[in-house]
């Protein structure tokens, strides 16, 4: 099997710990971590990370909804103002709020990823950091409504079942069940 080389972005790694990055001319030469390249992690990842997305969706629609309520509220003593931008940027909002929260927190997943048996870590092995985290559903909502969803055919020529929103953040899904030891 090649040697897989992942994206340029190198957020949140530590540099200089003797394994993440060292510069070569204008090249970035660094290793993934070993276990990552257990291909049982990825039995089944595809699936659970749509069950998952569903899961986090309505989490997202759910807090929206309460947060709707009160930008009606708010929208009668503004005569509409707040609410037109208000429902527009709201579940983004709480998408990127939530992205930052659970990945790149101490757990490594969402709610959603969590209920599916996966989590989440970056290249290295390390956990992803929150400016990973954001960095994932901002390219998530610049990708995916943009193509018309096709960019997640991407995932089915990917051995990994990895989208290409995954590939920029420089992000691995995987089973959590079979790399509990390690991460």
């Amino acid at each position: 099997m090649a040697e897989r080389k992942p994206p340029l972005i190198l957020l949140g790694s530590q540099a200089g710990n003797g394994r993440s990055t060292r510069l070569e001319g204008m090249a970035f030469g660094w290793q993934e971590a070993a276990w990552l390249g257990d291909t049982s992690l990825y039995d089944g990842v595809r699936r659970r990370r749509i069950v998952a997305y569903l899961l986090d969706a309505v989490i997202s629609i759910a807090v929206s909804i309460l947060l709707g309520l009160a930008t009606c509220t708010l929208s009668v003593g503004t005569l509409g103002l707040v609410s037109v931008p208000a429902f527009l940027l709201t579940t983004p909002f709480i998408h990127f709020v939530l992205a930052a929260a659970t990945l790149g927190g101490r757990r490594s997943a969402t709610p959603g990823m969590r209920a599916m048996g996966l989590r989440a870590a970056a290249w290295t092995g390390e956990h992803p950091g929150a400016l990973r985290a954001i960095l994932l559903p901002a390219l998530f909502y610049a990708t995916v409504p943009t193509t018309g969803f096709l960019i997640l055919l991407f995932s089915l020529f990917d051995g990994r079942g990895r989208c290409l929103h995954d590939h920029l953040a420089g992000i691995l899904v995987f089973r959590a069940d079979l790399a509990q030891p390690r991460i």
